[in-house]
């Protein structure tokens, strides 16, 4: 399918009921809203669409809705959040899979403080050492400067004893105002490409957390949904594997790639050459969220 160039979502609005909106770098920059894109939820919302926000936070939705808020982002501009950080927590909680049931309950928590709210479970027990642990619950990295290189000893120690490790957050990166941080995906990926971790991922691109927020807009006709967001390994991805129609957002994490300041858009060869290179083909692609 060729993907199609849109300047804005307006002439979308008759085709969909729900929209699914990614967060950071689609609708904020993790400072503040992204310009229109308000705007673009306001309009979404005046035309009866449903919109729906589903964030790769390693937060719980409380947690994500609090984050937004201080960002600026209205709560009677959306219907529903999943992040996750929600998808871990519970994972953790109900333990309804072997994998999970296994875990043990003490964990080794590698995340930023602001992140220790994922530790407020009943079936966990926060410990101080790997040599304690009987799991890894990975958030992301501990300051915003730190780099996979300091996380190296910390992971061939777990890798030593066979810890298993959950990821709450499965981006590799993200763009805070204008500089890229890791986040919890990167450290995960570490783990098991150079330790032979085991890993469990939880959030987008895997289908559970898309399986949950269609079940939370009450099962619309996949047809008649969108999926909105910056990520061909996320956003993309996961909208592909659950069947469900997606627009890239270029002016988000991949715009360097694409040769693009945000907001301005890229040459067409660049963005198909981008998308094989990936095996993605989102049927649109747009500057920004923005109505036109």
């Amino acid at each position: 399918m060729k993907t199609e160039f849109i300047t804005g979502f307006a002439p979308l609005a008759a085709s969909y009921d729900a929209f699914v909106v990614d967060l950071w770098g689609t609708l904020h920059n993790g400072i503040e809203p992204l310009p229109g894109a308000l705007d673009c939820l306001e309009r979404l919302k005046a035309a009866g669409k449903s919109v729906a926000l589903l964030s790769n936070a390693p937060f719980r939705i409380d947690a994500v809705v609090t984050v937004i808020d201080k960002i600026g982002v209205p709560r009677e501009l959306y219907d529903c959040v999943l992040s996750s950080g929600e998808m871990a927590w519970r994972a953790v909680a109900e333990r309804t899979d072997p994998w999970h049931a296994a875990l043990g309950r003490r964990t080794a928590f590698i995340g930023s403080d602001r992140h220790r709210s994922m530790l407020d479970n009943p079936y966990i027990e926060e410990v101080g050492e790997m040599a304690d642990a009987d799991f890894v619950m990975c958030t992301g990295p501990r300051q915003a400067a730190d780099t996979i290189e300091d996380y190296g000893s910390e992971l061939a120690e777990a890798a030593s004893r066979e810890l298993p490790m959950i990821c709450a957050n499965p981006d590799r990166e993200v763009i805070r105002g204008d500089q890229r941080e890791i986040c919890a995906g990167a450290i995960a990926e570490h783990y098991e490409t150079s330790f032979g971790g085991d890993v469990a991922w939880h959030g987008k691109p895997y289908r559970p957390v898309f399986d949950e927020m269609m079940r939370m807009l009450g099962d619309p006709p996949r047809a008649r949904v969108l999926m909105v967001g910056d990520s061909v390994h996320t956003d993309i991805a996961g909208a592909k594997i659950t069947g469900i129609d997606a627009a890239l957002v270029c002016g988000g994490i991949h715009a360097l790639a694409l040769g693009i300041t945000p907001g301005d858009v890229p040459e067409t060869s660049v963005l198909e050459a981008f998308l094989d290179e990936h095996g993605q083909s989102p049927r649109y692609a747009a500057a920004r969220l923005r109505w036109d």
